[in-house]
Formats: structure tokens, C-alpha cells, sequence
């Protein structure tokens, strides 16, 4: 069958218009998997920050001014749970199990891993380390603030002759040892695997912790 030219023309019109609408096509899936591209390489760093922002949440220690003290109120609620009350000598003990748990946790914790502080610097052992100990000696202080401020009330009542200066000076040393003893309790049981649970050391003489607990501040004090 014979072509014209005018049929050739309008064939020659349609391929030129079915090329160009394919470029156009073909161009816009191009843009289009550039945009996919983009988009994907957004989420996929999003994806990254977050994992490493929570990371550091994950690695940021708030350094609480309550944390032996809440430790040292936890241990004292199941002695008193257990035996129905307890003593100055629990307190003692209570302290000193309670800074050992807390430097066995610092220790796990910088093992191998780095920590931040809540402002994103870096907090290294050491510096937890001298954070408790200073927890410690604030807990030490308020413990013989409660004890003295009992025994003056004693006094004025008249149900003891004067203030217990010596025993409330036994009983400084006593958290000390407590600190002491409990530590090196944590690096033994930390060899043999054992966890640190509370015992009945004797910190300082039987006469101190009679004259102690004869003040009555402990039962006003158990919540």
C-alpha cells in the first residue's frame, strides 16, 4: 500500500509527540526518585540522631542530692517491715550498705561505657565517686543533727541528766567505720559473685546505741 507524504508527516508528527511525552516522563520519575532519594536520606538521618540522642539519655547521670538517703530509707522500710522496728544500730548499717551499693553501681557503670553529666559534659568515675562520698558525709551530719536535737529535748524533759556528748561523738566514728567495713565487704562479695545485703556489725559500744535509742527520734522519724 502506498504512503503519502502528508501520512508520513503526520506519522513522523505522532512519534516526535510520543518522544517527547516520554522524556517527559522519564524526566519525572527521575525528579521523582531524586525526591524519593532526598527524603529517604532525611529519615535515615533522623533516624541516626535519634538513636544516638537517645544514647545519651540513656548515658546521662543525674547526680540527685537524695540518692543514698532514699537507698538508706529503703533498707531501714524492710528492717522495720521485718522486725516491726528499728535501731541506731540498723541506721549504721543502713549507711554504710548504702554507700557500698552505690560505688559497686558507679563501678558497673563505668566499665566500659562513658557517661554525661545533665549538661552533656563528660562525668567520669571520679567524679561520682566524690559526689557520694560528699552525700555520705551530709547523711553522717544529719543523722547526728536528729540524734542531738532528740537528746536536747531529753534534757529539757528531764528524762536524761544532760546531752550524750560522747556517745554523739562514738556515733560519728561509727558511720565511718560502717563505710569502712561495708566497702571492703563490696570487694569481697564482688569477687566470689555475692550480692551486698545489710548486716549486724557493732559499730562502736552496746552503750552508746542504748543511750541512742533511748531519745525515741527513730519511731517519729519512720514514715
Amino acid at each position: 500500500m502506498a504512503i503519502s507524504i502528508s501520512d508520513y508527516h503526520a506519522h513522523l508528527q505522532d512519534d516526535l509527540k510520543l518522544n517527547r511525552e516520554y522524556l517527559k516522563s522519564h524526566g519525572s520519575q527521575k525528579e521523582g526518585r531524586k525526591v524519593f532519594d532526598r527524603d529517604s536520606l532525611e529519615v535515615s538521618q533522623l533516624s541516626k540522631n535519634r538513636e544516638i540522642l537517645m544514647d545519651r539519655i540513656k548515658h546521662t547521670v543525674v547526680q540527685s542530692v537524695a540518692s543514698l538517703s532514699d537507698m538508706r530509707a529503703g533498707i531501714l522500710k524492710e528492717v522495720r517491715e521485718e522486725k516491726g522496728q528499728y535501731g541506731y544500730l540498723d541506721v549504721v548499717n543502713a549507711c554504710g550498705l548504702s554507700y557500698a551499693r552505690l560505688y559497686a553501681e558507679i563501678e558497673q557503670r563505668h566499665e566500659s561505657e562513658e557517661y554525661y553529666k545533665a549538661d552533656g559534659a563528660s562525668l567520669t568515675k571520679e567524679e561520682e565517686i566524690e559526689w557520694l562520698d560528699i552525700q555520705y558525709e551530709q547523711e553522717v551530719e544529719w543523722q547526728k543533727s536528729c540524734a542531738r536535737i532528740a537528746a536536747q529535748g531529753q534534757v529539757i524533759q528531764g528524762n536524761i541528766p544532760e546531752m550524750p556528748a560522747k556517745e554523739l561523738e562514738e556515733l560519728d566514728d561509727s558511720f565511718y567505720q560502717a563505710k569502712d567495713t561495708y566497702m571492703k565487704l563490696h570487694r569481697e562479695s564482688r569477687q566470689v559473685g555475692k550480692p551486698l545485703v545489710l548486716q549486724n556489725y557493732m559499730f562502736g559500744s552496746g552503750r552508746m546505741y542504748e543511750m541512742l535509742n533511748r531519745l525515741g527520734n527513730l519511731k517519729e522519724r519512720v514514715k
